[in-house]
């Protein structure tokens, strides 16, 4: 029993971490084990009542009590209410995950096992770059990923570069702070690898407008407002010289100018990236201002867009793509105020502490902005992330 007692949970939920950006089978079951474990400790449980006290959480149980009373709306679909309640209901696990995250080394633990999926990813992504047969790798290579056009591996691109752009901001990191380290040769490999998979290899904008935060955020650290706008101004210099540099930038913002020239001249087009984003903007707006306070319920999405994708020849969805869009459709005003609360708070008081100001505020920050541009919430990969740094986040302020 002693072994079993020294066995730590935080071991566990760095291997769940490794395979975030891979496989979502091993990151359940090292979930699993990993609350196993917490249930098993003393120590684990017996922080494991106040955690679920915390004042931090109390707009999350607002958020959730209120999402799962949508059940009751006449406009709900109870078998759509029961994936999204599933997937929202990831975030109860914050607290009790928080319990293994006490002691910085921990968490630091968890942080280098992400790291290290997503530097294998990176990894073999070049290898598929580089003409090696994906299914070595037990990937299909389809139109959309693992060609070498696109070399993503397990995960879409827009998850792909999103773990990306958080695994680079923590290369830079660790390559300023030991910079005459012998490992500082290593993550500055790690950090140019990354930045030309991500601009040079990949497809998605939405990598590039995520990655956006870090220069925001340092420049905000270091000289205040002068510098949020300074590295504005460069950032978009520098994106302007890879249109004509970088093939992969040139021809992923042609596409989108092209895109909006054709949304332009009539209606959303479909089988393109930004009329879909419009089709999704526009009609879970127009379903939005029908029924702004309470929204339509958790299962409601569908049935709400239905007669304007109706109206514009367009499938219906359930999925606006946008976390902040889908908030309002389901729980209208009420739902998305205490959830910008809930996230308000956490990047406030993350800004407050030396140790989450640096581990946890640019991840919040790249969250923020990622959810402007999916549902991450409902994605399992991003939304269990979510739930490791807010975890993270809530362990180092016991």
């Amino acid at each position: 029993m002693n072994l079993i007692h020294q066995i730590k949970p935080a071991w566990f939920l760095a291997a769940a971490a490794f395979f975030l950006p891979i496989k979502p089978a091993p990151v359940n079951l090292f979930l699993a084990l990993a609350l196993v474990f917490i249930f098993i400790g003393a120590k684990y449980r017996q922080q494991l009542l106040n955690n679920f006290k915390r004042k931090e959480l109390l707009p999350l149980w607002v958020l959730l009590f209120f999402l799962a009373l949508t059940y009751f709306f006449p406009s709900n679909n109870p078998s759509n209410y029961q994936e999204f309640l599933s997937k929202y209901g990831r975030l109860i696990l914050v607290p009790v995950l928080a319990c293994a995250l006490v002691n910085q080394v921990d968490r630091e633990i968890v942080g280098k096992g992400f790291l290290a999926g997503v530097a294998l990813v990176l990894f073999l992504s070049y290898a598929i770059w580089l003409g090696i047969d994906p299914a070595l790798f037990g990937v299909e290579a389809t139109t959309m990923s693992a060609n070498a056009g696109n070399p993503t591996v397990f995960k879409a691109h827009i998850t792909h570069n999103f773990f990306l752009v958080i695994a680079i901001y923590f290369w830079i990191n660790a390559a300023l702070k030991q910079p005459r380290s012998k490992f500082a040769l290593l993550y500055t490999g790690l950090l140019l690898l990354a930045l030309w998979n991500l601009f040079g290899m990949i497809d998605g904008r939405t990598g590039w407008l995520v990655f956006m935060v870090l220069p925001l955020f340092y420049g905000y650290r270091l000289y205040g407002l002068k510098g949020l706008c300074i590295a504005g101004v460069v950032f978009v210099m520098l994106l302007v010289a890879a249109y004509f540099l970088v093939g992969n930038v040139n021809e992923r913002i042609s596409m989108g100018i092209l895109e909006m020239e054709q949304l332009l001249a009539s209606v959303p087009k479909q089988g393109t990236s930004i009329g879909e984003r419009v089709m999704y903007l526009t009609s879970s707006w127009s379903a939005f201002l029908q029924a702004p306070l309470l929204g339509y319920g958790l299962g409601g999405v569908e049935n709400a867009v239905e007669p304007y994708t109706t109206a514009a020849a367009w499938p219906s969805f359930h999925n606006p793509h946008n976390q902040y869009l889908m908030f309002l459709v389901q729980g209208g005003v009420v739902a998305l105020f205490v959830y910008l609360v809930f996230y308000g708070n956490l990047v406030y008081q993350s800004a407050s502490s030396a140790w989450s100001q640096v581990h946890i505020l640019p991840v919040l920050l790249v969250y923020l902005v990622g959810n402007m541009l999916n549902s991450f919430h409902f994605d399992f990969s991003e939304g269990m992330g979510f739930v490791l740094v807010v975890a993270a986040y809530l362990g180092s302020r016991k």
